[in-house]
């Protein structure tokens, strides 16, 4: 039995039956019972979906975070709706994260490069901000939470302007790395000066969109798994509503 899919912007996989597709080729009390049987099963074979992408998740990416792993969840079906989706955990506004790795294209800017674009004194065009050589990075590569903190708020480019680092708090913690943007010298990005004078290069600028290719399979992934594990679900739940009928 295959299960119509659609796929809508910015990511979701939609999976319907139809109602006179469902009930061709049963008698008349499966018929009755075909309804509530399809909706456990398209539920079940969504939520299936959902949690079968965390291990194609790790696959498809290096070390993924658990965000990343964990980031789809599934939307259940009812008799008289019987459409379950697939969609991404978090409704953000605008495009997921993950559209593009799905689509391909130019990436969006991250949240921290929005942030230096719009608070840190720079004469170029800061586009895209990459780890450089002196960054913490966790396992998934990416610049660690506790050095992005630091750095925004060193920057003074907190959301919050009363997380920013101050000059009293400066002189308070004489010991600690400050952070900064050079305007001429040195390659654009942001350096670490530490207490010994030594520079470290934390993130380094540039003018050009990052480019992803297409490598997540989302779509393939969910209607694949809906298709080979929908049938013998739905089946099973067939059998078990007429084993108590009423």
């Amino acid at each position: 039995m295959t299960i119509p899919s659609t796929f809508g912007y910015p990511m979701s996989a939609t999976l319907t039956l139809d109602h006179s597709d469902l009930t061709r080729g049963l008698t008349h009390l499966q018929a009755e019972q075909a309804p509530y049987a399809a909706a456990r099963a398209l539920t079940d074979t969504a939520w299936g979906a959902a949690r079968g992408l965390k291990g194609h998740m790790s696959e498809v990416f290096d070390n993924p975070t658990a965000f990343t792993r964990n980031a789809f969840r599934a939307i259940g079906a009812t008799k008289t709706n019987l459409e379950a989706q697939v969609l991404p955990k978090d409704r953000i506004a605008g495009r997921h994260y993950l559209f593009t790795q799905e689509e391909g294209g130019v990436r969006p800017q991250t949240g921290i490069e929005k942030l230096l674009s719009k608070h840190v004194a720079f004469d170029g065009v800061l586009q895209t901000a990459l780890p450089a050589d002196d960054a913490k990075l966790n396992r998934a590569g990416n610049l660690s939470a506790a050095q992005i903190q630091r750095l925004l708020s060193g920057l003074g480019a907190q959301r919050d302007r009363h997380q920013n680092t101050t000059a009293t708090s400066r002189k308070r913690q004489k010991s600690r790395e400050t952070y900064f943007v050079p305007r001429q010298g040195l390659a654009p990005g942001v350096f670490a000066r530490q207490a010994n004078g030594r520079l470290k290069m934390i993130l380094a600028f540039t003018s050009s969109a990052a480019h992803y290719r297409k490598r997540l399979g989302y779509e393939e992934f969910v209607a694949d798994y809906m298709d080979e594990h929908f049938p013998d679900a739905f089946w099973l739940w067939l059998d078990r509503a007429m084993e108590t009928r009423r």
